[in-house]
């Protein structure tokens, strides 16, 4: 599987994701499996922050 593109907070494509997560929300990313044909929407959050 690979990734093909990476996005940031903001940009075309993670506005509706932006709305649901807020802060959280890191970036997202679109992989793509070859062999299944299929692609991926992936987000990465913060879930705990602490000193």
């Amino acid at each position: 599987m690979q990734t093909k593109l990476t996005l940031l907070p903001g940009r075309s494509g993670t506005k509706k994701l932006l709305r649901q997560y807020g802060d959280q929300l890191i970036c997202v990313r679109y992989r793509y499996d070859d062999y299944h044909k299929k692609r991926y929407k992936t987000v990465e959050l913060i879930i705990e922050e602490t000193p």
